[in-house]
């Protein structure tokens, strides 16, 4: 029976990261196209070369998109493999968390958690991403897997290990494995009295692995000559280390990821910035697609203060735009916290669930803390708190309802926990005016029957046991109706942005258009009316012999281009468009040496003005006719793109 228990979670947990997967397409084609890269030669999948050229790499580490490209030359290149891993990930994520939870707080609590995992509407979302946020979660449970026996035995050898897959998790997103380390030194230190001199030692030594299973592939990048491999995009310094410490690391808490790589000195501009007139502030003008049509940035389109996240502050996690990827359950959560301190006064646990629990409390504070105040964090960033959550949610379940049946004031802390839940989940639910009339009355009167009928059994002990069961059920259901019907949004609509993806109503084709938070940009999808075949067509016929078949000044410019063609193309602005990868000199020795002859500029505003000055110098425009389909239509859905103003790119034939 309780096997048949976690299969049907697992099932459940399956069906939602695999189910109608095909709608996802190549999720966000930046990565995409880096994998496509990535399959055609050696030097391009140790590098994490963005285009097939070997020009720029990608933003982040290579394990997780290794890891893709493995899975493409399995199963060949489409969207389906590209998310492969990370919803592989997602299940065994949703399996390791309840053999966690399982082995020190029991059966029930293993299970609960196991389905509150699968039921974590961002958790669910990002699993159907080829962003790899995913990966790095399941790593890091594997290791704690490693280190929780290792608290116990005190196990050099166990802890070590531990440390080594988080420095694997380096290897999938930088600094932010680094996350979990409060739990593990806290956990590690304080697991027993006496022995703290042998502790410190076991943990610096530990800290030594961690640090050296961290840089490998960091420093072997930096060490080889610039010129022998491609330039580290979205780095200050074109090293590999300044981009993991830098824009992916402190540069997610301080929000200056719009402080566009390679610009040094730029003032830093949080990525929360309130929006203004429809663009957000601080962000760069808006990337031009071949078609000569803006694509705009992701944020302008949120048009609630705080843009993809919120404003700062405390309340972060329970607001319109987080609150329903992540916020339903963590009052729960937090009360599994208070438990453990109220369990350690009155010795009511064993000592090894008492450090559990407070291992789950210290993966989960840090990054509340984090993620309350950072000022450029995503939203899928917050699967990394998903596991703790989950776990502190099923033990706190399991342990109130024991509590439930029991006498004394401790009966009433079920109902008083239900109560602080619903009504956090009726705030949520309150700020979706689709979902609101039916979905509000749902979570608020489950929640008021569970909560009378415990109080109910509370005062008739004659009863409690007949319906006992049936008030626990109840008091599962009005925890977890409405985490599932979010979690079913990205199986019905897809994940939503490409390159951000989220859970929730804003999902639905119907309410994007007027949603304040869910009509964002697929930022690296394609826009309806976007028509680069012509391009494509023209830069491939009148090719001769040139490494690059076009130059262009970002990412979301390249990415399709590189998907259909398969061709280098030379991205000279790096992600946005804003590094300063080429000067005059550089792109004149490039034109001279055959390696480009096309070039596409901004006709405006431009971020690579000594670029566009040469290029308007030396080269001659080639006529729209014949290298873009006329503009018939505003390609924005109605609304999303107020504000924004419309530019096109002129395409220049270079020659020296």
């Amino acid at each position: 029976m309780r096997q048949l228990g976690i299969a049907l979670i697992l099932l459940l947990s399956g069906t939602l990261h695999f189910a109608r997967l095909g709608q996802e397409g190549l999720a966000n084609l930046y990565y995409a196209a880096g994998v496509k890269s990535m399959l055609m030669n050696w030097h391009n999948f140790f590098f994490v070369a963005f285009d097939p050229g070997g020009f720029i790499t990608i933003d982040k580490p290579p394990l997780g998109f290794w890891l893709q490209t493995v899975s493409a030359e399995i199963f060949g290149f489409g969207g389906w493999s590209l998310i492969l891993p990370q919803a592989l990930a997602g299940v065994t994520s949703v399996y390791l968390t309840y053999i966690l939870v399982k082995r020190y707080h029991g059966e029930g609590a293993g299970l609960f958690a196991a389905l509150v995992l699968a039921l974590t509407p961002i958790f669910v979302a990002a699993s159907r991403n080829n962003t790899i946020d995913g990966l790095l979660v399941v790593v890091l449970l594997v290791a704690v897997r490693v280190f929780l026996p290792a608290t116990e035995e005190l196990s050099l050898k166990k802890l070590l290990l531990a440390f080594f897959l988080i420095g694997v998790g380096f290897h999938i997103k930088s600094l932010e494995a680094y996350m979990i380390l409060p739990a593990f030194y806290f956990t590690y230190f304080f697991t027993s009295y006496g022995n703290f001199k042998k502790k410190a030692i076991h943990l610096a030594l530990a800290t030594v692995v961690l640090i050296a299973s961290s840089l490998p592939w960091f420093i072997a990048v930096d060490s080889i000559s610039p010129e022998n491999r491609p330039y580290v995009g979205s780095s200050e310094t074109n090293s590999e280390l300044d981009l993991a410490t830098g824009y992916n690391g402190l540069g997610h808490f301080l929000g200056y990821g719009v402080r566009m790589p390679g610009r040094q000195g730029q003032a830093r501009i949080p990525l929360n910035t309130p929006p203004a007139d429809g663009v957000a502030q601080g962000q760069p003008p808006a990337a031009i697609n071949p078609a000569g049509q803006p694509m705009p940035q992701p944020l302008a389109a949120m048009r609630q203060p705080g843009g993809e996240t919120g404003p700062p502050g405390f309340s972060r996690l329970i607001n319109r735009q987080l609150g329903g990827q992540i916020g339903w359950l963590l009052p729960l959560a937090l009360m599994g916290i208070v438990l453990a301190l109220f369990q350690f006064h009155r010795q009511a646990l064993s000592e090894k669930s008492r450090m559990k629990l407070l291992f789950w409390s210290c993966w989960l504070i840090p990054q509340m803390v984090f993620f309350s105040v950072a000022q450029g964090a995503h939203r899928y960033y917050l699967v990394m708190m998903a596991p703790a959550i989950a776990a502190l949610v099923g033990i706190s379940f399991c342990t109130l309802a024991e509590w439930s049946r029991g006498e004394g004031k401790r009966r009433f802390f079920l109902p008083a926990a239900l109560l602080v839940s619903t009504g956090v989940q009726v705030w949520i639910v309150a700020g979706y005016d689709e979902w609101r009339s039916w979905m509000l009355p749902a979570v608020a009167c489950a929640g008021m029957a569970a909560i009378l009928l415990l109080v109910w059994l509370s005062r008739n002990g004659r009863v409690r046991t007949r319906w006992n069961r049936l008030a626990l059920m109840t008091a599962a259901a009005s925890f977890l109706l409405a985490p599932f019907a979010w979690s079913l949004t990205p199986v019905l609509y897809g994940s939503g942005n490409a390159a951000f993806p989220f859970a929730g109503p804003d999902l639905n084709p119907e309410s994007r258009m007027s949603s304040a938070s869910g009509g964002m940009f697929n930022l690296f999808g394609r826009l309806p009316g976007v028509d680069t075949g012509k391009l494509e067509d023209f830069l491939l016929t009148h090719r001769s012999g040139e490494k690059y078949i076009v130059a262009v000044p970002n990412a979301r410019v390249a990415a399709p281009l590189i998907l259909d063609t398969g061709q280098p193309v030379m991205t000279y602005g790096g992600f946005m468009g804003a590094e300063k990868i080429l000067n005059a000199a550089k792109l004149e020795d490039l034109v001279a040496g055959g390696q480009v002859r096309y070039i596409l500029i901004a006709a405006g505003n431009s971020q690579q003005s000594e670029v566009d000055e040469w290029v308007r110098a030396h080269g001659v425009p080639v006529p729209d006719d014949q290298w873009r389909t006329p503009e018939t239509a505003d390609p924005a859905p109605n609304g999303t793109g107020a504000g924004m103003r419309r530019m096109s790119m002129r395409l220049y034939e270079c020659r020296i």
